[in-house]
């Protein structure tokens, strides 16, 4: 060995990584030496922080050897220099492993046909490699590209890393903003906050302090108003009160509220913000929700305008559909129900379990076929549209794929240029549609559309921002159809009668019968909740109630955080049911061959969406990638977009939204209780489709039952479509 005071250096190629933290850029990783002296390379093993690095890139490490008690000779790095790949090994493997579209056998074809020749080609003349027999076109472009944006990529990491942001987050950047991205985040570092996901204000704010941004200067001002904005959107605010900002500024940021109007100002001149009203009430919205809800507003104003089906076609449609229906012997509710769905341009049919919405819709597109319309039926999620198409007997899809969203544009084809082809459209589980998504649906309507939204309205709003449904409900400018009768065979469930004692404020009952299909299992302490639920999902239910194994239980909890929250529940559900097997670690998480896993955001450019619920198939620690499964979908995520994935034995209320899983187990205990709500306890009942079990304390059950507060979110759509109908 070296003289110790002095750090030695060596290069070569990653060629393997046997372990990264996502979050801390902690590595173990082989890298192989350069040959010398003729001879080969030899495989080294290093540990350190490597940042995310590709398998195949050029390295030049400084650090020291040492000898690790169980692992043997290992190289601790205190630094690393990315080269470009030098050599015609270390450039196939790069080509390999990091090209889309070019695996292993289409990168030696590629080094073969260049030889020593390949980085002066890369460098100077990509569209040389067209002379590769069998390289398609496409996938000569991505190298070309990838090799132009590497040097820019590097320069971005290494300003950021300086910072304190991983080169996980700096892959994100580079992504979102390319050649451009280092001087966007020199010139503004609250962008940073405001676009990508796992960077909050307060560490974008570190990059701005060491930038010499002062701390009560008008663009720090700027930043943090948009980032309150961001964060009020998340929360499901479609807008903020001014005297909100204000109050932020002053207890969270440390920053002068008067520095407030002036930031909000200069945003709205920029078109970033819109602002409507004045003094402290005033309503401070992101430009983008804004048009959203205004043309929500719009378009529902210009369909109720329409001239609705004639009375004498509505009446023939409506005998036609119950005629055809014989079995179906509508109440009042649901003949109030068919008339306002063929007699008007927009109507909402709004009820709870076992109250008939299912046999109500068949009859209503019976009445449509009777008719001559053409409707289409669709929902926010694809559970939700799966479940309506198996109870119709007609197509469903869900709202991101009747509108056809184009990954390479980043929006959707169908828009008020070209047209939704249907005159009547059906949106089950309407609670669901945030107010950004109903305004890319309505904005494809045709004038002359009739529009039918069916939800339950005692559910939770949306997980994105605004409540349309209940805000469309309480404009009362639109007929509403409330389905409040339980249909007889639907009584002998305590799934629903209990949603509905629920809804009337009354405690479930939890007699816990052999026969019934909801339990009450009443326990104190934490550890004995969770004791309680991992032998229900492992033993106890499988085998009853039709659950044959499981996969089919879903455990619902209303918080992330805590001591039976969806974290610590997922990892001891994931130590229970799939403990051993391939891995890939991000951060504190580890994802195996087999987890069922939840998508946490939407990510366009996959077609994957918020909420949906997945299998793990496949996992390349080496390349630290995850193949998943979807329901109706394939995806494959690298290291830097883990982040979008969250294991799913356990998931929130919210996420649950508009699924249906044959046994739901819930914990409710007080440390949940922040969020002891009666809309979040009905919502998760309400999931249930053969059993549903609570364990936890009869405390938390009776706060539950007793809170209705529904936590207000900031919208003006009521008032705008109120406006409307004066």
């Amino acid at each position: 060995m070296s003289n110790p005071t002095a750090p030695e250096v060596i290069e070569g190629t990653l060629y393997q990584v046997l372990y990264a933290n996502a979050s801390t850029d902690y590595t173990v990783a082989l890298v192989e030496t350069d040959a010398q002296g003729g001879s080969g390379g030899r495989r080294v093993t290093v540990v350190g922080d490597l940042g995310g690095i590709e398998i195949g890139a050029a390295l030049r490490l400084e650090g020291r050897y040492e000898k690790h008690p169980r692992y043997g000779e290992q190289f601790r790095v205190e630094g690393v220099e990315v080269v470009r790949p030098a050599g015609v090994l270390a450039l196939e493997r790069y080509l390999a492993a990091e090209i889309r579209g070019v695996g292993p056998a289409l990168a030696r074809r590629i080094a073969s046909h260049f030889g020593e020749e390949l980085a002066v080609v890369l460098e100077r003349s990509p569209e040389r490699l067209h002379e590769v027999r069998g390289l398609p076109r496409v996938a000569a472009q991505r190298i070309a590209a990838a090799w132009r944006d590497a040097s820019g990529e590097r320069e971005l990491t290494v300003f950021l890393r300086g910072h304190g942001i991983s080169s996980v987050h700096a892959r994100r950047i580079y992504k979102m903003y390319g050649a451009a991205a280092l001087e966007t985040v020199r010139s503004d570092p609250y962008v940073l906050a405001r676009t990508i996901a796992g960077i909050g204000f307060r560490t974008a704010d570190q990059v701005a302090e060491k930038l010499g941004v002062p701390r009560n200067s008008l663009q720090r001002a700027r930043g943090a108003a948009l980032y309150l904005l961001e964060r009020m959107a998340e929360e499901g605010h479609v807008y903020a009160p001014l005297g909100y900002l204000e109050g932020q500024f002053q207890q969270e940021l440390e920053l002068e509220p008067e520095l407030v109007r002036t930031a909000v100002g200069e945003l709205a001149v920029s078109g970033e913000v819109v602002v409507e009203g004045t003094a402290a009430d005033a309503a401070v919205y992101l430009k983008r929700l804004h048009v959203a809800e205004t043309a929500v507003a719009a378009c529902l104003r210009m369909l109720c305008a329409g001239r609705p089906l004639g009375e004498k076609a509505a009446n023939a449609a409506l005998a036609a559909a119950l005629e055809a229906n014989a079995d179906f012997a509508p109440n009042a509710d649901q003949q109030r129900a068919l008339g306002f769905a063929l007699r008007s341009r927009v109507s909402v049919i709004t009820g709870g379990p076992g109250t008939g919405k299912t046999a109500l819709l068949r009859s209503i597109l019976a009445a449509l076929d009777a008719a001559g319309l053409k409707p289409m039926l669709c929902a926010p999620t694809g559970r939700a549209a799966r479940r309506i198409a198996e109870a119709t007997g007609r197509e469903a899809r869900t709202i991101h794929r009747l509108l056809e969203y184009a990954p390479e544009t980043q929006s959707f084809v169908r828009n008020r240029a070209f047209p939704l082809r249907t005159n009547y459209l059906i949106v089950d589980e309407a609670s669901m549609m945030d107010v950004e998504l109903a305004a890319a649906l309505l904005e494809a309507l045709t004038p002359n559309s009739s529009l039918l939204l069916v939800g339950d309205r005692d559910q939770l709003p949306s997980v994105g921002p605004g409540s349309v449904l209940n805000d469309v409900i309480a404009s009362e400018m639109v007929p509403v159809a409330h389905l409040r009768e339980v249909f007889r065979q639907a009584r002998h469930s305590l799934i629903v009668a209990n949603a509905h004692r629920l809804n009337r404020g009354e405690p479930p009952q939890t007699a816990n019968r052999a026969d019934d299909d909801f339990f009450f299992f009443e326990r104190s302490a934490p550890q004995d909740v969770l004791g309680t639920i991992k032998e229900l999902v492992r033993h106890r239910l499988v085998g009853r109630f039709g659950l044959s194994d499981s996969s089919e239980i879903q455990v619902l909890t209303p918080m992330n955080r805590g001591p039976l929250g969806v974290h610590t529940l997922n990892a001891e559900l994931q130590a229970l049911l799939n403990p051993t097997g391939p891995e890939l670690r991000a951060g504190d998480r580890i994802f195996r061959e087999g987890d069922r896993v939840i998508q946490l955001r939407n990510d366009y450019d996959k077609q994957i969406f918020n909420g949906a619920i997945g299998r793990v198939i496949a996992v390349d620690a080496t390349r630290g990638r995850l193949g998943v499964r979807f329901e109706d979908a394939h995806a494959e995520y690298d290291l830097s977009e883990l982040d979008e994935l969250g294991l799913g034995y356990a998931i929130s209320i919210h996420k649950s939204q508009g699924s249906q899983y044959p046994a739901v187990v819930m914990p409710l205990h007080q440390t949940h209780y922040l969020m002891l709500r009666r809309n979040l306890l009905y919502t998760a009942i309400t999931r249930a489709e053969r059993v549903c079990i609570l364990v936890g304390t009869r405390n938390a059950l009776m706060q539950a039952v007793r809170n209705e507060d529904e936590r207000r979110r900031f919208s003006r759509l009521t008032e705008r479509l109120r406006a409307a109908a004066d």
